[in-house]
Order: C-alpha cells, then structure tokens, then sequence
C-alpha cells in the first residue's frame, strides 16, 4: 500500500525483459527543439496526437489500442526517446516503416500478454527532493541549483549560510568544505560525497586543532542533499551527524526541455576584495598578541635620545600599517568568476562539459561590531624614557575596514561526465572532476601568539575524482531489482603554508606541510519491493574504501618516542547494511535496519618503545626495544528504527532512534606532529545514539488557490559515546611525559535541541524560516588535572573546543515577485548566538591548545535581486552583510574577521 499523500495510479501493465531493446535505438529521429514545448500528463493517445503534430511526424496507432492508458508528463527529447517514455510499461512497442512512419503496436496478442502479467503495478508521484524533508522520518535539507546560486557569498561555506542545523567550520579558509551537523564535524563524522565519491581529507590546523576539507567549485554543483544523524544506505558508513549529498551537474540542468544540446555561460563580480593577492611580506592588524592575556610586550615614549624609542621599542610597530585600509568602494567588482557547461543528448547518451574558474583578492572586514581597540594608558616613567605596555581588546587584531592577509583564492575546475542509457534498462555514468586552487592560509595558533601577521606564500590543492555509477532497473523486474553499483578513486595533492614566517629558520619548520591522500571505494546495493499484508520495501547493500596517507611537514623529528616529521598510514573499511520498510496501511510506515562495519588502521611509522615498557621487546638482543608500529582493528553493528503516521492528510508525526557506529579515522590512528595514538590508549569507534521526534505538514490550497506551506517541527537527543578526540596525556600512562597530546576516546559528547523549519509561498510573495536551539550540551571526559568531568564548553586541548555550535542560530527570508514573475527581489537574515563562555575560574581549557574561540552574537542582512526576462538570461544581484557587520563566523578556529558590506553580480546565459 501506499501513502495517501501520493498520486497512485493503478493499471495493469504486461511487461517483458525485451520491452526496451525491441525499439530502435540507433534509427535516426526527429528533434523537438522548441524551448518551450513539453507534453502535460494526459491520456496515452492524446499524448502521441500531440507529439506527432509538434514533431511534424506521421504516427499510426489503433484508438483502441492505447485507450487504456494514461500518460504522465515527461522530458521532451527525440521523437524515439519520448515515444519509449510513453509506452513504458504499457505492453505496446514503437517502430518505424521504411517510409518514415511510426507505428505503435502491441507486443504480443492479448492472450499470450495474459501469460506473463505481473497483477496489478501502483504507480506513485513522486515528491520532488525540496519536499521530502518534510514527508521523511528525519531530518533533511534540500539545496537546489538555484538556491546555490542566488545565495554564493564570498567563500564557498557560504552556501550553506541559513540551512537549519548546519554550519560550516573555518569557511574564511583554503575554499574547502567542513560540514558541521548538529555539533558532529569533522574525522568523516559528516561525510560529503561528490558523485556518490568521498572526498573530505583532514589537515593539520597547529596547535588550535585541525580541519576537515572537501574541495569543489559551486559552479559545478547542480544540488545538495543533507540527512542528519545516522543514514541507513551504502553512503551513511561512519555518519555519526549526517550526510551531505552534492550531485554535480548533469544534462538536464544545462539543456532546455524540447533541445538536445544547451550550453550555459555564467560570469560574477565581487567586490570588497583587493582583487589580486597582496604582497607577499606586507603586514595587516595591531601587531599586539596579548589576545590570549599572555603577552607582556613593552614599547617606549617620551625617549631623551631618539634612538632609544627605535627599533623593537618603536610604539609606531604596534599600530598597524595604514595601505591596508584602503578599502574598496562597495560597486568597485575587482573578484570575478565564470563558467563554461556544455551538454548534448544523443538517442543512448548524454555528454556533459564545463569548466570554472574564479579569483578573489584579499577580502576587507566589516567597520561595525567588535573591532579591536588599543589600550596605551599603561605606562611607566622611567626617567630616560616612558615604558608603554599595549593592551588590546576586541574580536581580533585586525582592524574594521581592514584587508585582511592570506584570505584570497585562485582556482579552476573541470567537469566531464557521460551518462549512458544502455539496452536492457542499464545506465552507465562515468565522471571525472579536477579542482585546482592557491590560497593563503590562516594558521590560528599563529594568529594568536605571534608578533605581526604578513602575507605570506600561498598554500595549493590538486584533487582528481574519478567516478563510475551503475543502475540496473528491468522493466520485467522493477519490483526485484533497482540494482546500484558504484565504483571511485579521489586524489588530493596539497600543500599547506604556515602563516607567519616566525616559525621558519630557527626553528627547523620549512613552513610548509605537503600531503598525498588517495582513497578509493565501491559499493553495491539493490531495493526490493512487496505486496502482501501491506507494502514491503526490502534495501540492502555492501560498502568498501581503502585509504592511504602520505605527509611531510617541517616540524623535523621532535625526539621523543614518536617521530612527527608527517603522517603515513592506510586503512581500508567494509560495510554491510540491511534495512525493511513495511506500510501496513496507507498512513502507517515503519522501518527498520542494521549496519555492520569493519576497519582495519595500520601507522607506517615507527613508535620508540623505551625500556620498562609493557610494550618493550628486544627480538635481536641489542638492548633496544624494537620499534613497534600501531595498528588497530574493530567492527560492530547499529540500528536503526523509525515509524510514522500521517493522522491528516498532509500531516505527519514521526519517531526515530539512529545508531551509528564511526570508525578511528586515518588521521586518528597515525601519529604526527601536535597528536598520536598511544600503544596503551586503546582506540574504540565513535558510538552515536540519537533520538529525534517530530511533526511534518505539507499542504498545498492551504490559504490561497496554489500556495504551498510546508512545516517541520522536530527534537532531537544526539549523544555520542567514546568520543574520539585529542587531549593531554594522563600521568598513568607509560611515557606520557614523553607525549605532548594524545589520540584518545572520550566518555560522551551530548547535544539535544529543537528544530523548525518553515516554507510558504503564495506566488506574488515567499517567505522561509528555520532555527535550531540546543537544550542541552555536554562533553564528559575523566583525566588528569580535571577539576570537573563534565563540562558545557570544553575540554583541556581538544579539537571539540572549536566544533560545539552555538546555543541557537536562525535564518528568515523575505521575498516578492513582480513583472509576472519575472523579477524577484527580498531579504534574507541570518542571525547567530554565542557559543557557551567559558567560567572566569576553573577553566578546563585553559591549557591555552585549542581555546574556544569566543566569537559574539550577530544579526547579518543579505538583500538579493534576481531578473529573468526569458529563459535564456539570468540577472542575479546581491549584496551580503548590507550593515558592514565587524563578526567572526561560528565555529571559526582562528581570530580572523568575516568579510564585511560584499556586492556581487552575476549573469547567466543558457541557450
């Protein structure tokens, strides 16, 4: 049975595993290329009426024949493609006689037909996905291509910007992606897959922490889909908070409805940035690094002698220099990006091109807010000159209205996919993506502690994504098989600059940190569909990757017992998953599933044992320890169960308990510089238990003819056990005193809060709503030198510190459309809490690694204008932070402001 909500048609189809491969697949056919022209769902032979007039083609078929039948609306194509669209599954044929006529006929007389009938096939109307977070048993969003262009801001995160319960760490940084879902982020806790590819790699960040890191051009992009909490599906492995599913683009978003081919040019300017990259060696900010309250620098006044108030006394070095103040007026567009996508539809394959490159200068941060402020009243008289003792206050060192340094970006992007429809209803799509960017990079540690922050060598990512997606679905067998196999390699090559030249040269750091990470993977699932007290729905499926990991970086080997002159490691994962969804009435659905995972973790680098160790073995009798090698092997399952009852039309109450189990990562089971593994600090998986219930409605004609509100209400309790996360090391542990922090599972992390999101469109006008509030938040951790177990902020040196979202963030969104719809204009605010404080006494992270930043609470103003005068020209016109608001970001890992009053323009050709 089926939902009540969906358009279910019900007729008896005869079909037959040649049903597809009898029509003529290579016959050359006539094109309806006519930009506006589509065929409405309507009766089968009033559909192949209209079709052979608007194609100018001669079609015979028996009225009899056909009347049956009912066809749904369809993509318009060649004449062949559109005709085996309609007479899918009716049990008729097409061909074509040597003078040009299309004949429909039936496969076989009806007798025969009888013998092979399957009974009675529902056929469902599907929701489109911006409807299905609203009519699922959990939480989702969905971005359209659309969404993703109107809404592009400055840095690629900021497509995200207002998508409830989702937020983007270090987005001011390198172009990459580092998804946070309801406080999980982070180690592949969200994995991002491009094409059904995995792609985030995690770099070392200094000592405030690290950074997850998926690479891709919004150009490219044709949608995204976000599940939060666990995923029962061959991509959901190790998803502790959620998945995001970005598609890149395909035929269909590029060729019009009626063509065969189409190509789109898009081109945008932003402003408020320099344009180019500044100059390498140029400084920004108050050069004063007390930031932390731990600086004690001392300047000189009032000097006797000029020379004494020179050099490292020079109170002029503390104020900043003045070139970097001349910030841009707000329509002086000196950023630019454009886009290139072609596409052609051939009777068995679509072809797919494009390419996109953009570059950004130095961003300016906004004047109002929390800028900085030099304190000099702390002087002292010291008779032969007047000691200054500068004292800073605010979000940042730099200044409002500044250029900030290292925050441009340079990249290009190529695309190339064929999607291949094969005979006997296989598809075929193989893709290949390259991205290629420079970028300065922002080291927090750095920004922090040391003296003047300068521009410096830009740092560089080459990813390569190969992709082949398989899908066998037979006419004859729909029921049975809906066959999916996937098979990818992604190769990412960077190479990561530190951001002060402070750590070069006496140190030993060469200032960069280069990395190679190759992952591949493949994954194999079917779906299966029932009948027989009630509908059954039976998905499985099996899931494998191998990773490998190669950096080096300019910390040298650090003595000790563990050498951290750059990780090396591999590790490979399989999965296997089962899942039954069973509606035993139209308005009741319940699931239920398990997942299986296995992963082996092997560290390429040697672990120094010293004598005394438990671990110690001295195999060739030199009176050394062997040095031993970590490797780490586990595996577990998790359910997952859900139920929902749509007591109303178009209302529906949901509940569901998600488990997921997540594998160490690479990262977490290497050793390097800032963090290892220990040989007696076991590494478990990550274990989320979460618990969500919620209301959805959907309704259309609600209040006025054609509007559309859709509503969903949800609480969640996501708790995370064996957390695993970097801390100091415990004084009972072997060679602690020889390790600066340690790789280590934590008690539990806990985040509960509510969500809602809200839609409503009238037509003439559009509004959207969505907020999340955490209740609760709670980070449990027993260890040495803790006062307290349990805290809402933090732990001493963990990368947690930097993830926990704030207490609440919400976003609103105003809009009207005028000139017949052509023009749509509106408002969008984005509005941010503050993260929880940390207590003035009694500090557990006051270790001064990985301190919460304490970004404060802002209210930003987006306007965006977009004309559509026909369907070939796109106008887009926004301007983002209309108040010049001075804010760090949420989830920000370093001191670095956000860019302030941006305008941008963007104009798109598609014929």
């Amino acid at each position: 049975m089926t939902s009540s909500r969906s358009l279910v048609v019900r007729r008896r189809r005869w079909l037959l595993c040649a049903a597809l491969s009898l029509a003529p697949l290579a016959v050359a056919a006539p094109v309806l290329a006519d930009s506006g022209y589509q065929v409405a769902a309507q009766p089968l032979g009033s559909a192949l009426t209209q079709l052979a007039r608007d194609a100018g083609v001669q079609l015979s078929f028996d009225s009899a024949l056909v009347a049956p039948f009912h066809a749904l609306e369809m993509r318009a194509g060649s004449v062949g493609a559109m005709l085996d669209q309609l007479l899918l599954g009716t049990g008729l044929r097409w061909g074509r006689t040597s003078g040009g006529v299309y004949v429909i006929e039936a496969l076989a007389p009806l007798d025969e037909r009888a013998d092979l009938s399957l009974g009675p096939v529902t056929v469902i109307g599907e929701a489109g996905p911006q409807d299905e977070p609203y009519r699922s048993s959990g939480s989702a969003v969905a971005l359209t291509q659309r969404d993703i262009e109107l809404f592009r801001g400055t840095s690629v995160g900021d497509i995200f910007k207002g998508t409830t319960g989702v937020l983007v760490g270090e987005n001011r940084n390198s172009g990459g992606l580092d998804v946070n879902i309801r406080g999980m982020q982070g180690q592949s806790r969200v994995p991002i897959l491009i094409d059904g590819s995995r792609q985030e790699t995690t770099v070392y960040r200094g000592y405030a922490g690290v950074s997850s890191r998926t690479y891709v051009d919004p150009d490219l992009i044709g949608s995204i889909y976000i599940e939060k909490g666990p995923v029962m599906g061959v991509e959901g492995t190790g998803a502790t908070g959620g998945v995001v599913n970005m598609t890149t683009l395909r035929a269909e978003d590029i060729v019009k409805p009626g063509a065969t081919e189409g190509v789109r040019l898009r081109a945008s300017a932003l402003g408020n940035n320099s344009g180019k990259r500044a100059p390498v060696g140029s400084t920004s900010g108050y050069n004063v690094n007390n930031l932390d309250g731990l600086s004690n620098d001392v300047y000189r006044i009032n000097c006797v002698t000029p020379s004494l108030c020179e050099g490292p006394h020079d109170i002029n070095r503390v104020m900043g220099p003045s070139y970097t103040m001349n910030r841009p007026q707000m329509l002086d567009l000196r950023g630019w990006a454009g886009s290139l996508a072609v596409a052609k539809r051939f009777e068995s394959v679509d072809l797919v091109a494009a390419y996109a490159q953009r570059r950004q200068g130095n961003y300016y941060a906004g004047r109002h807010g929390p800028t900085p402020e030099l304190d000099l009243s702390d002087q002292l008289d010291r008779k032969f000159w007047t000691e200054v003792r500068p004292t800073l206050t605010g979000a940042s060192r730099f200044r409002g209205g500044e250029r900030i340094a290292n925050s441009h970006m340079e990249s290009t992007s190529t695309l190339l996919k064929a999607h291949f429809f094969l005979p006997d209803d296989h598809d075929l799509e193989l893709g290949f993506i390259r991205y290629v960017s420079d970028y300065g990079e922002l080291m927090p540690s750095q920004l922090l502690w040391l003296g003047e922050v300068r521009e410096t060598g830009g740092s560089h990512v080459d990813a390569r994504t190969y992709t082949a997606r398989h899908r066998w679905n037979p006419a004859a067998w729909m029921d049975r098989i809906n066959l999916r196999a996937n098979l990818w390699h992604t190769d990412t090559d960077s190479s990561n600059q530190n951001y002060s030249e402070e750590l070069t040269g006496s140190t030993g750091v060469t200032g960069k940190e280069s990395e190679d990470y190759q992952r591949w993977g493949a994954d194999l699932s079917n779906g299966m569909r029932f009948v027989g007290g009630g509908e059954w729905h039976w998905h499985y499926g099996v899931s494998w990757q191998e990773e490998k990991l190669r950096t080096e970086d300019g910390a040298g080997g650090a003595g000790g017992f563990v050498d951290t002159s750059g990780r090396q490691g591999s590790r490979d994962e399989v999965s296997a998953f089962t899942s039954l969804k069973w509606a035993p009435v139209d308005s009741v659905e319940v699931e239920a599933g398990v997942r299986y995972t296995r992963f082996t973790a092997r560290d390429r680098k040697p672990y120094h044992v010293t004598a005394g160790n438990s671990a110690c073995v001295d195999s060739n009798g030199d009176g050394q320890c062997d040095p031993l090698s970590y490797r780490n092997t586990h595996s577990g399952t998790a359910p997952v169960v859900s139920a929902s009852w749509e007591f109303l039309p178009g209302q529906q109450l949901y509940v569901r308990y998600a488990e997921a189990l997540r594998m160490p990562s690479l990262f977490e089971s290497t050793s390097g510089f800032s963090t290892a593994p220990a040989l007696d600090v076991e590494l478990k998986p990550e274990h989320a238990k979460n618990r969500e219930i919620g209301w959805n409605l959907a309704r259309d004609d609600l209040f006025l003819p054609g509007d559309r509100l859709r509503v969903k209400l949800a609480t969640f309790e996501n708790r995370t056990d064996d957390y695993l996360t970097r801390t100091m090391p415990n004084l009972w542990e072997e060679d602690a005193h020889a390790r600066f922090f340690t790789t280590r599972n934590i008690g539990d992390v806990e985040f509960f809060g509510s969500e809602l999101m809200v839609e409503y469109d009238a037509g003439r006008w559009f509004t959207e709503f969505g907020g999340t509030r955490y209740h609760h938040v709670e980070l449990c951790y027993y260890g040495s030198y803790r006062r307290q177990t349990c805290t809402d902020y933090g732990i001493e040196g963990s990368y947690v510190n930097n993830m926990i979202p704030p207490n609440w963030h919400a976003s609103a969104l105003l809009g009207v459309r005028l000139l017949q719809n052509k023009l749509e204009l509106g408002v969008r605010t984005i509005l941010m809490g503050k993260r929880n404080s940390t207590p003035e006494f009694d500090n557990e992270t006051a270790g001064g690694f990985a301190s919460p930043v304490q970004w404060r609470n802002y209210q930003l103003y987006d306007l965006f204008l977009s004309y559509r005068p026909n369907d070939t020209v796109t106008v887009d016109v926004n301007v983002d932070n209309v108040t010049d608001r001075y804010y760090l970001d949420a989830l920000s890992l370093g001191l670095v402001p956000a860019p302030g009053r941006s305008a941008r323009l963007s104009v798109a050709l598609q014929f």
